[in-house]
């Protein structure tokens, strides 16, 4: 009898775990275009990560999927962190942003100030 109490508590237990939500990752709203075909909208969220020294972050797609990136040595452009996948294009597309795409999956970010010396 205990055994089954104690079954049923593990499958309840477990079934509980499944259905925790992700909290939204904090940080700013992104111009992202996710897929092919996909239009440009503010529905990826930039965080940094890290050190600031790092200049490290992640671009939180609303799916759940993400990619991480960081700034290269003189910020002037992004590099792929993590991942099989280059890093397609970096263009400026006003005078404070940059548009690159990783895989078809293509992002807006402001351009982020120079690192202090």
């Amino acid at each position: 009898m205990s055994l089954r109490i104690s079954s049923a508590l593990f499958a309840l237990g477990t079934l509980a775990a499944c259905n925790t939500a992700t909290p939204k990752p904090e940080g700013e709203m992104l111009d992202c275009a996710i897929g092919a075909g996909a239009e440009f909208a503010k529905v990826c969220t930039l965080e940094w990560i890290g050190e600031e020294w790092t200049r490290d972050f992640i671009i939180h797609h609303p799916d759940g999927g993400f990619r991480r990136f960081a700034l290269n040595e003189d910020a002037s452009g992004v590099i792929v962190r993590d991942g099989a996948e280059e890093l397609e294009m970096v263009e400026p597309v006003a005078e404070d942003f940059w548009q690159f795409s990783v895989a078809g999956d293509r992002y807006r970010m402001p351009v982020p100030p120079p690192p202090e010396v």
